[in-house]
């Protein structure tokens, strides 16, 4: 009988092994689910402005914890990027400060309440932290919190280095993904828009239902080539760059201002009160020009523009017939002498 009952016991003991194998097991197979599937949507959707608050959600529901904050790195300086924390009630531990600070991960289980500086919070018992880093690059920091002591354990940590990885992926990627649509719309060497786009965004005007009136500015640096010939490429290039930045100054944000072409530059002055209000600007616009000294090394040189104006829809209801006029107002300027304005509905005063 004793045999029986030793076997029994023996028996009994091994499946009470097996079950807690299978359940650690269990739990292993479903972390490894969860961290396939939150990869899968950053992969997804990395390029949303919400990425941040759907990873965060996720975090929240899949370790149970009762806060959790993801801060990423924009301009040098950590800022919180999503939380479900109220903001003042985010004061960190001398623990987190240092290891958020130098980017290193840690874990915190404690019978009594955490205390925070400047915080009478008393109801964390647990704390888990994991830097965001791509190549040793610090992208950002995860920081999560639990009321119930040791609920946050190395499985946990496994699994938030895991989701930080996958962060630190979906970051590069959006960022790989800004640079090359600027790319797509953007000269390299002034850094305004370029022809495709500038052409793109007149047709999108044109094309709405209520177009709202606008001005299309044609602008050509005055005997550019002699400036090329006499001083070279570089020097070209810095008056180039002058050329946009002064321009850039002069307009609104809401206008589009793109490289149309070797030393062309085309404006979109959007929404204007007047036509006066467009050709006083654009006058501001030439003075200036004309009154900038470039130099560079030894060489220093004032130069000037000649500008044509056309306006929407007077001047032409599609793009074709918008920049043709524009450009023939443009040659108008040069054969006028240079250094001037040319339009259609509205004189200097």
């Amino acid at each position: 009988m004793e045999q029986y009952k030793s076997l029994y016991n023996n028996i009994k003991k091994k499946y009470i092994d097996v079950s807690k194998e299978n359940k650690i097991l269990e739990k292993k197979v479903d972390s490894l689910y969860n961290i396939v599937e939150i990869s899968n949507y950053i992969n997804i959707y990395f390029r949303s402005e919400n990425l941040m608050d759907m990873i965060n959600d996720m975090i929240i529901g899949i370790l149970g914890v009762s806060y959790s904050t993801i801060f990423i790195v924009e301009n040098n300086e950590m800022k919180i990027k999503s939380t479900n924390n109220n903001i003042e009630n985010i004061n960190l531990t001398d623990i987190e400060r240092y290891n958020i600070m130098h980017y290193k991960d840690f874990l915190i289980n404690e019978k009594e309440t955490i205390k925070f500086e400047g915080s009478s919070r008393n109801d964390i018992h647990c704390i888990l932290g994991m830097p965001i880093k791509l190549r040793e690059k610090p992208l950002g920091y995860i920081l999560v919190e639990h009321e119930v002591y040791n609920s946050l354990t190395d499985d946990s940590m496994l699994f938030l280095r895991s989701i930080a990885n996958q962060v630190a992926i979906s970051i590069e990627n959006a960022s790989l993904y800004k640079q090359l649509k600027k790319m797509t719309m953007y000269d390299p060497l002034l850094d305004i828009y370029n022809r495709k786009y500038f052409f793109n965004s007149l047709e999108k005007k044109i094309n709405k239902k209520n177009s709202e009136k606008f001005a299309i500015i044609m602008i050509d640096i005055d005997d550019f080539k002699k400036v090329n010939d006499t001083y070279g490429h570089q020097f070209g290039d810095k008056v180039l760059k002058t050329f946009a930045d002064i321009i850039l100054r002069n307009v609104s944000k809401k206008d589009i201002v793109a490289r149309y072409g070797g030393e062309e530059i085309i404006i979109c002055i959007n929404n204007y009160n007047y036509k006066e209000d467009v050709y006083n600007n654009i006058e501001k616009i030439r003075r200036e020009l004309e009154e900038t000294r470039i130099v560079d090394n030894n060489n220093s040189i004032n130069i000037t523009g000649s500008f044509g104006i056309a306006f929407f829809p007077a001047d032409g209801q599609d793009v074709s017939n918008l920049i043709k006029c524009a450009d023939e107002l443009l040659y108008m300027s040069k054969k006028n002498g240079k250094n001037t304005i040319s339009c259609n509905h509205v004189y200097k005063k």
